[in-house]
């Protein structure tokens, strides 16, 4: 299931911008056409230590992914329930979403946050964090 929340985003071309660059990574994993249509080539940050810090470095980094597991990347696979949050909020597209590697993997859970300036990404921060068999709480990771 997937669940969309817009709060005031700054411009709606900031808008259109974050909903098309998430189409182009998330649903599309045209890697490319994400960094090179939304990315800041000049002003872009960074914060996750296993990423490069340029957007052209970063499309070899997920094409390279892509090609070594296919699957992790591939919508359409048959066990992987893809749910995602997408939330647009001021200057920030965050995206928090379940994935799995396997029919029999729990999967990971993982939150993306995207800065904008002038409709472009300037700046990138993510969580990953596996989903265990059970929570203390009992209550669901998603």
């Amino acid at each position: 299931m997937s669940r969309e929340f817009v709060i005031d985003p700054t411009s709606d071309a900031m808008r259109q911008a974050a909903e098309s660059f998430f189409d182009l990574l998330y649903v599309k994993k045209d890697f490319a056409g994400a960094m090179r249509g939304h990315v800041s080539e000049r002003r872009f940050t960074e914060h996750n230590p296993e990423l490069p810090n340029s957007p052209a470095d970063q499309i070899a980094w997920f094409e390279e992914r892509h090609e070594a597991n296919p699957e992790f990347f591939a919508a359409e696979a048959e066990w992987q329930d893809r749910q995602v949050h997408r939330f647009i909020a001021a200057n920030y597209l965050i995206v928090h979403y379940w994935m799995s590697v396997g029919p029999t993997d729990k999967g990971r859970m993982f939150a993306d946050f995207w800065r904008f300036e002038d409709d472009k990404i300037v700046e990138h921060w993510d969580v990953v964090q596996p989903v265990p068999e059970e929570t203390k709480s009992g209550n669901p990771m998603w």
